[in-house]
């Protein structure tokens, strides 16, 4: 598998995510009933565990011996991830509160608490890294990543990461998903073990039916259920991709699956930029449309199992227009000079 192929399905990945992430936001915030489908509850596991896995997945990089390029490196998360959360999200809270300062204290930064969260993990991982390079073992390795990961996590059970403190760096979604991203890292430092072994019928079968039993049914811890969810979506979408191994290019892909692909492969390659614009977007929705999908769940509708579907079709088409939109407003904005590298930091 070429690097090309390989970036294709991560972008893809990362485009179903983005897509989800937009999806849920408008039933938060834009529909507003508690009520959610089978289907929403699913994505819903995948959106921001795919997310985190894949940042580190493409965070791991060979180890690096050069403090310099470290700082280098670490400056450029601050460019990347920092400056443009706290410009961005800045006037986003400007924007709906009149109070850029109401962005600090909210322990979810207005949503924008993401970036922050994985800027911190960033931090993790290139300390963890820095001190773990000298042994020669990489099973040892990432035992020791995995060790830390796992302190962090049961860190973030004792309650700690929701105290007032801790809303101002957004500890509760790093502390939380820190074990994801940390997964991500380590199936990338052990590419080939993990496509060996995911490759194998039994564990994909298992991997699968794991993730719909805990989905779907329950009685599985809920980080199981997250981690197979992701994994199943992964081996899924890259099998599929890899299903033409003469070529890399898109191009020779059936038509249907070529415009599907490349829709998602461009939304994946702009997910900072959707992240940061979709908010400023979301809208509420007419009343009869929220009354039509609402009243799908109401008792007594033989046919209200298939809601989500139509939940889905509704507001997800709404998510692709938005996710469009704001790739739009960003190739404008790449022309006024200074104002693209500070709100999306490229």
């Amino acid at each position: 598998m070429t690097m090309k192929q390989r970036f294709l399905y991560i972008d893809v990945l990362r485009g179903i995510a983005i897509l989800i992430v937009i999806y849920s936001h408008i039933l938060l915030f834009c529909v507003g009933y508690s009520e959610t489908s089978a289907l929403t509850n699913l994505l819903r596991l995948y959106f921001l565990n795919a997310f985190f896995f894949l940042s580190g997945f493409m965070a791991y990089k060979a180890p690096i011996f050069n403090l310099s390029q470290i700082i280098r490196n670490l400056w450029k998360k601050i460019t990347v991830l920092l400056i443009p959360t706290f410009i961005t999200g800045g006037l986003y809270c400007a924007y709906i509160n009149g109070n850029p300062y109401s962005f600090l204290a909210d322990g979810a930064k207005g949503g924008y608490w993401f970036t922050i969260a994985l800027f911190i993990m960033m931090i993790i991982y290139t300390i963890e890294d820095f001190f773990i390079k000298k042994l020669k073992n990489r099973y040892l390795q990432s035992g020791i990543i995995l060790l830390v990961a796992g302190f962090i996590y049961w860190w973030h059970k004792t309650g700690m990461a929701s105290t007032a403190w801790a809303n101002y760096l957004s500890l509760g979604g790093t502390s939380y998903y820190f074990l994801m991203f940390t997964s991500g890292v380590l199936c990338k430092k052990h590419l080939e073990s993990f496509h060996r072994y995911l490759d194998i019928p039994l564990v994909k079968t298992s991997i699968f039916l794991i993730a719909m039993l805990g989905a779907f049914v329950g009685y599985i811890p809920l980080l199981i259920t997250n981690i197979t969810v992701v994994l199943s979506t992964y081996f899924i979408i890259k099998d599929i991709l890899n299903n033409y191994p003469e070529t890399n290019d898109l191009q020779r892909l059936p038509p249907i699956k070529k415009t599907i692909f490349q829709t998602l492969a461009l939304i994946g390659k702009n997910t900072i930029e959707i992240y940061f614009l979709h908010y400023f977007l979301l809208f509420k929705m007419p009343q009869n449309v929220v009354t039509f999908t609402h009243n799908m769940y109401k008792d007594g509708i033989i046919a209200n199992h298939c809601s989500g579907i139509v939940e889905f079709g509704i507001y997800g088409s709404i998510s692709i227009a938005i996710a469009f939109v704001c790739v739009g407003i960003h190739k404008i904005i790449t022309h006024v000079p200074y104002l693209s590298r500070l709100m999306f930091g490229r």
